[in-house]
């Protein structure tokens, strides 16, 4: 073989991989091996000074053994290079993604025991060199993994296999997983060089998906990925004995800090591009831009240290940090000029102070052989220059993931200004700190539209499907990176609609990976377009404690978590909890929800929507996580299983019985139920788990009374039919009767009062084959009120009798009065007036004797409106009033609504038409506060026909 020009050998096991290099290649021709008639390409790679000689080994380890030692010895090159195709192993690999080996396992060897497998790993590092250059040329690419990787003779297509389980437990660093990659390792190894470096392509997930993968076209994305990426680490690389200036294509090393390869950032003198399409954060703007302004003259404010910027991955730091810069700047507040620098705190290797600092020295001039060789002597030069500056110089430090990282690069001069964006607060510092939450629905559907329309004015998708629009705007957790990742998705799906993209981000199990941008497009910074891999990030750099938290809160139903409800589901203690959540909020992975105000407000913390399915989604791949998890669960419903049986106990508390734990009033016992309400209701529906079935409905038959008292009918009858489906699968008649009871209840309440019939008539037969005349009681009342308010009074009048009878020989006085209250109400109906008198006199004194005053209440009002029929007006309005007493006292809303539209009748009888107007107002301001707006509304069309 010619000595000249250099050569470099690349070998692939397919002809798919194969053909991905070749088509970078120039000049080929076909050489053969004189004795084993092997044949080898060999091309020129343009821009470089380099020749390439192609070799296709076949699959498995030995072929590709055989073949390296051949080319090693045939043509004498270089470097080695085996590059293809492999199956990731983890979760924040993607398909298409491209994994550079740092080191590769032989993951076969070791030794079969009656104690278990005893693994005999055979490790190959990649060459140093090597790896060095691939990790300058690639490092900003985001889809490039430097990790190892485990190479198996055999295809890997089941995740849950025996060899699966090998590798996650005896080499669990492994990022994917090949078949030729340790036969190439051995036979570079043993031939006295360097080694080989291997360069992997993502097809699959090495899962039973691996045929559907390949069948979308993954391998020839990954092969030429894979491709793309082996090139550039070619074109890096320097034949031996070169001068610096003999190969004019091969770029110059970066200057390095300290010895090491750690090239130095650029630092840009002027601002990255201003993002057109940037939208929202009109108040963010109006807080952080007086903090750039200058100090008005004369002033003896002292000047902040720095502002900040901060808010989770993907919020729109740098983006709002350049639009403040840019107003700033146009304002002449910089005369300067700018200074920014990407400081890469979430990437592989962020950027270090002393590399920065560098970078900073180089854009104001100092470079060659004017820069200090003494670290301290650089940070000298740097902070002297700054304050010899006359002129105003805005300096943008971004991505910032520690103080470290920039605390030596703050000016020490007043006049400058530092402007920081991190995901982290840097609450040790005494930083003005401007924090960034989601957009509002209006502003995610804003940028969506305008990303549209901006690479294509007659897209009108966003016009013609406004609520698909807004539904992809939730789907996405109104994150910017999100949308514009959803954006870009549909620039090219452009023959697409947007209820496409909605649907398939809604069943995903993760929706990240469909918001992982397949173009692999990047933003105006240079930064992919894609989720995940922000979020892998963050998640990643928590501690574990914190990560576990984090794992449980995306199980907890609801998406708010009370700090008690968070306390049970970690099972730690309140402390200890309340400081790992104030920990996750500081890294802007959680939010701090503040309900009600002064000293009964309380904080909830939510997870944001992406984050809880990403979370969501670790869980469901790990079995120990599983299992942690279920138990979370089991503890969280124990726990809202306990405190709402105390709350209920509260509401339905009479004087002389114990007293509930926990809960001294009705009224605190609401505000526990309000404040928990979402998460109580969603946790019902674990009742479709078997393991949480039994927990789950009892936690349901506590809600009833309390939405019931609420007028939630809507979630009454969501949480009803949960109940009465799980009761008819585990076989419990009983809880099937009580479940149809509250359905029919809720249904009636709702105006579905035919379905109530039907539900209720059901239930008075299960309680008649349980022999449960207690509860068969109740249901033959609830059964009469629906049976009246489909204008069947008649058989209302039978069923309320029964229901009377039933309670009377059961001596349950309580209940036997709201069966006389309904009795007389139906005998108002059929025009019996003094028999109603009679019969709700009955009621009232019953309520009364009972001390149940919140049915008491109900009690006068129904009396108010028999002693109207008779003509005794003054008695029925002071029934009124004692009514509304009742109803204060218990916040019933709804009670006092209904007695103040009585006294609105009664004087507007009376030709009273201010006070009916006045009390019809109330009346709707008290319906309203019970949320019953058909009812407000109605009383203020009364009302306005007063006027």
């Amino acid at each position: 073989m010619p000595d000249t020009p250099p050569i470099i050998a690349v070998l692939t096991a397919l002809p798919i991989e194969y053909r991905a290099i070749r088509t970078h290649l120039t000049d080929i021709e076909t050489e053969v091996h004189p004795t084993y008639g092997t044949r080898a390409e060999v091309g020129r790679l343009p821009d470089s000074p380099w020749r390439v000689a192609l070799l296709e080994t076949g699959g498995g380890t030995h072929g590709a053994a055989t073949l390296t030692e051949r080319a090693m010895s045939w043509f004498s090159p270089e470097a080695v290079l085996f590059v293809g195709v492999a199956g990731a192993l983890k979760n924040d690999i993607e398909i298409g993604d491209v994994v550079v080996a740092t080191k590769v396992y032989a993951a076969h060897g070791g030794k079969e025991t009656p104690e278990g497998f005893m693994s005999r790993p055979e490790t190959w590092h990649a060459p140093h060199h090597l790896e060095q250059a691939a990790r300058h040329v690639l490092r900003d690419e985001r889809h490039v993994h430097f990790r190892p990787i485990a190479a198996v003779d055999v295809i890997l297509t089941d995740s849950s296999s025996t060899l699966a389980e090998l590798i996650r437990r005896h080499y669990n660093d492994a990022a994917a997983v090949e078949t030729e990659g340790s036969g190439v390792a051995t036979a570079a190894h043993f031939s006295g060089t360097a080694g080989a470096l291997i360069i992997r392509g993502i097809s699959d997930k090495a899962d039973t998906n691996k045929t559907a993968a390949n069948a979308t076209e993954a391998q020839q994305m990954a092969a030429a990925n894979a491709a793309e990426a082996a090139v550039a680490v070619i074109r890096q690389l320097k034949p031996k004995g070169a001068r610096p200036n003999d190969f004019d294509t091969v770029p110059a090393p970066e200057l390095a800090v300290n010895g090491t390869d750690n090239p130095v950032p650029i630092a840009a003198t002027t601002l990255p591009h201003r993002n057109g399409g940037f939208t929202g954060r009109s108040a963010e703007l109006s807080c952080l831009l007086p903090q750039l302004a200058p100090a008005p003259s004369g002033s003896t404010a002292v000047p902040l240290l720095a502002s900040a910027v901060t808010g989770m991955g993907g919020i729109g730091k740098t983006a709002l940090a350049i639009e403040a810069a840019q107003q700033a700047c146009s304002l002449g507040w910089f005369p300067g000029g700018t200074l920014f620098i990407d400081l890469r705190g979430y990437a592989g290797e962020p950027v270090a102070a002393d590399q920065a600092v560098l970078a900073l020295l180089d854009a104001l001039g100092v470079r060659g052989p004017d820069l200090p060789q003494q670290k301290a002597r650089q940070y000298d030069a740097y902070h002297r220059l700054l304050s010899e500056r006359k002129d105003r110089m805005l300096l943008i430090l971004d991505n910032a993931s520690d103080p470290a990282q920039f605390l030596r690069l703050l000016p020490g001069s007043d006049l400058h200004r530092v402007l920081i964006t991190s995901r982290d607060r840097p609450d040790s510092l005494p930083v003005r700190l401007t924090g960034l939450g989601e957009l509002t629905s209006d502003e995610s559907t804003a940028l969506v539209t305008r990303a549209l329309h901006d690479a294509d004015e007659h897209d009108d998708r966003a016009e013609r499907e406004p609520d698909a629009l807004r539904e992809l705007a939730a789907l996405c957790g109104h994150l910017p990176l999100a949308l514009q990742t959803a954006a870009a998705l549909l620039r090219r799906r452009r023959h697409r609609d947007i209820a496409s993209l909605v649907t398939r981000i809604r069943d995903a199990d993760d929706p990240t990976l469909v918001l992982n941008n397949g173009s692999r497009g990047t933003d105006l910074y240079g930064r992919p377009l894609a989720v995940r891999p922000v979020l892998d990030d963050s998640y990643r750099r928590l501690h574990p404690d914190q990560a576990r938290l984090l794992r449980l809160l995306a199980l907890a139903p609801g998406p708010e978590t009370g700090p008690e409800a968070v306390a049970a589901l970690a099972d730690l203690g309140m402390e200890t909890s309340l400081c790992l959540l104030e920990d996750l909020a500081a890294t802007h992975l959680v939010t701090p929800i503040q309900v009600g105000q002064g000293p009964t407000a309380v904080v909830r913390w939510r997870p944001h929507h992406l984050l809880r399915r990403f979370t969501a989604a670790i869980v469901a791949a790990d079995a120990n996580f599983q299992k942690e998890g279920e138990a979370a669960r089991e503890r969280l419903l124990a726990f809202y299983c306990r405190w709402a049986t105390a709350a209920d106990d509260r509401l339905r508390w009479l004087p002389g019985r114990p007293a509930p734990e926990r809960f001294a009033s009705r009224a605190q016992a609401l505000a526990w139920l309000d404040t928990e309400r979402v998460g109580l209701l969603a946790a019902v529906q674990w009742a479709q788990e078997k393991k949480y079935t039994r927990a789950a409905v009892r936690l349901a038959e506590r809600l009833a009374e309390y939405l019931s008292q609420r007028r939630y009918f809507d979630d009454l009858i969501t949480v009803a039919r949960t109940r009465r489906k799980a009761a008819r699968r585990i076989g419990d008649r009983q809880g099937e009767a009580v479940a149809c009871n509250n359905l029919g209840i809720a249904l009636r309440e709702a105006g579905r009062t035919e379905e109530a019939v039907d539900v209720l008539t059901h239930a008075c037969d299960l309680f008649q084959a349980a022999k449960d005349r207690h509860s068969e009681a109740g249901t033959w009342n609830n059964l009469g009120n629906a049976l009246q308010a489909v204008g069947r009074v008649g058989k209302a009048i039978e069923a309320f009798t029964h229901a009377r009878d039933l309670h009377r020989a059961a001596g349950d006085r309580l209940r036997e009065a709201a069966a006389w209250g309904n009795l007389g109400s139906a005998l108002r109906e059929t025009g019996q007036a003094k028999e109603a008198l009679a019969v709700l006199t009955r009621a009232r004194d019953l309520h009364r004797s009972t001390g149940d005053h919140p049915a008491e209440a109900t009690a006068w009002n129904n009396l108010g409106n028999a002693l109207g029929d008779v003509g005794r007006v003054e008695e029925a309005i002071e029934a009124y009033n004692k009514a509304l007493e009742n109803c204060h006292n218990f916040e019933d809303w709804y009670g006092a609504g209904l007695a103040f539209r009585n006294l609105a009748v009664v004087h507007e009888t009376a030709r009273h038409p201010a006070e009916a107007h006045a009390f019809w107002l109330k009346a709707a301001d008290a319906y309203a506060q019970a949320d019953a707006p058909t009812e407000a509304a109605h009383a203020r069309t009364w009302a306005k026909a007063l006027e």
